[in-house]
């Protein structure tokens, strides 16, 4: 089975021969030695952020109905006076849609500039822990603005 390839990322040259003289000298790919040292590097709480997405092909959705649980979450989100494009919404919308939360916080974090990243990031915390389907986050990523005007129906 073919494995998923992900964004890359730039690491500083001595990074990088150094992971290469490692890679040789422990008869391991740099690709995996780099995961390894990495999964053994990131917190706890990364590992089981990771752990807990589901992932998106297996997400069982309820009907798009705003229940009391998502009243309460537009209520977490509040009215904090912040907005955010339009085109950066769809895109965080089309994101949680297609990976899950997990795809939409890394979308969030390779896309967008610091306050936005933060609010997103936010936004998506309070709707992943209270266990929101993609589907109703994903509405309410899409009318995020409204909500943080204070405007919202």
């Amino acid at each position: 089975m073919p494995s998923i390839k992900y964004t890359r990322i730039e690491i500083t040259s001595d990074a990088y021969r150094s992971l290469e003289a490692e890679a040789i000298l422990q008869g391991k790919t740099l690709k995996k030695l780099a995961s390894e040292l990495i999964l053994r590097g990131v917190s706890k709480k990364a590992i089981d952020f990771v752990k807990e997405s589901p992932e998106p092909s297996i997400l069982s959705e309820p009907d798009m109905k705003l229940d009391e649980k998502a009243a309460e979450v537009i209520e977490k989100i509040g009215a904090v006076g912040i907005h955010i494009s339009d085109s950066i919404l769809e895109s965080v919308k089309q994101a949680i849609l297609d990976d899950g939360y997990q795809g939409a916080m890394l979308h969030v974090a390779q896309n967008t500039a610091s306050m936005e990243r933060d609010e997103l990031h936010r936004v998506l915390a309070i709707c992943r822990s209270n266990r929101l389907s993609v589907k109703i986050a994903a509405y309410l990523i899409e009318n995020l603005n409204e909500i943080e005007s204070g405007k919202w129906k």
